[in-house]
């Protein structure tokens, strides 16, 4: 993997994005009214309809046609957990990859989908959704009340190229002589672990994504920092993800929203500037879908913090 592809001038990103077509109908039919992906993580996708199994995009621009466009399953490209799909409709193409998870109880989802780039520009983003409406856990008065934890995989795109013939490569063959300038790059692949804590008594919450690599080769990444934010009285967040360095330094923003019976559930995304100190223009675009840790999620990690 030797290429960053310049993502599209902001401007140009924000102008492809409505707020009013998060959803294309997928997931559990609940009856509230699901808060709007912020633009900054939806960035060139336009709408999604994922419903557990199947997963169709809009995104701007250059996948296919018509513009909600139904996606191929590949679980070949699944990353921690999560659904992987693509699509490229020829050699000279672009290839989308995208990953999707649902949570247990049906109650929220996210997407994250990108290409690898192709003439200097590449186009991701994603979106997440809540069925139903927020319906926060009881907080009570006693110490430590409202204060939960989740954690579970975290999964992204970027605009890091595979190496055409790894063992991942999944784009569709060229022959030799093609012009290098013509050929689209399959986006890499990044596995993780993500840790949130939220407080629901005083509506905040931050976290980190840990043990983050790329799949495609193997190669480690650093530690990304979800800094401190207000949940909204929609059960919606957005705020700064950081280094782990001395600096703090600023790299991207994330955002979510809880869902189900007591927020059982979490889903978001992650849309990070940089993520590698000693890399330039480097771009991804990642998703979580987390349950709270307690009685729905005995992982490892949940045996160290209060159950809810």
């Amino acid at each position: 993997m030797s290429r960053f592809w310049l993502p599209l001038a902001l401007a140009a990103a924000l102008a492809s994005c409505s707020t009013d077509e998060d959803t294309g109908g997928g997931g559990g039919g609940g009856t509230g009214t699901s808060p709007a992906t912020p633009a900054a993580l939806k960035v060139n996708v336009n709408a999604i309809a994922f419903d557990g199994v199947t997963l169709q995009v809009n995104i701007s621009s250059l996948d296919s046609t018509p513009l909600l466009v139904t996606y191929t399953r590949d679980p070949s490209l699944d990353v921690g957990g999560y659904l992987a799909f693509r699509i490229q409709e020829d050699a000279l193409d672009r290839l989308f990859i995208a990953l999707a998870g649902e949570s247990a109880d049906g109650a929220v989802r996210a997407v994250t989908v990108g290409d690898g780039g192709q003439f200097n520009r590449y186009f991701a983003g994603g979106i997440y959704e809540r069925d139903g409406d927020f319906l926060r856990p009881a907080t009570g008065s006693g110490p430590g009340a409202g204060q939960v934890s989740y954690a579970g995989s975290y999964a992204a795109v970027t605009n890091v190229d595979v190496l055409r013939g790894g063992p991942t490569d999944v784009a569709i063959a060229v022959p030799g002589g093609t012009e290098p300038a013509l050929i689209p790059a399959q986006p890499a692949r990044v596995s993780g672990d993500i840790f949130l804590n939220a407080n629901f008594a005083d509506d905040s919450v931050n976290g980190a994504i840990v043990n983050r690599v790329i799949v495609d080769d193997g190669f480690s990444l650093d530690d990304v920092i979800l800094v401190s934010t207000a949940i909204a009285a929609d059960g919606s967040f957005f705020g700064g993800a950081e280094y782990n360095d001395a600096n703090n330094t600023p790299i991207g923003s994330y955002g979510g929203l809880f869902g189900g019976v007591g927020a059982n559930s979490v889903a978001g995304l992650v849309n990070l500037e940089e993520f590698e100190p000693a890399w330039q223009n480097e771009r991804e675009h990642g998703m979580f879908v987390l349950t709270m840790c307690g009685p729905n999620n005995a992982l490892p990690i949940c045996s160290l913090v209060a159950g809810p």
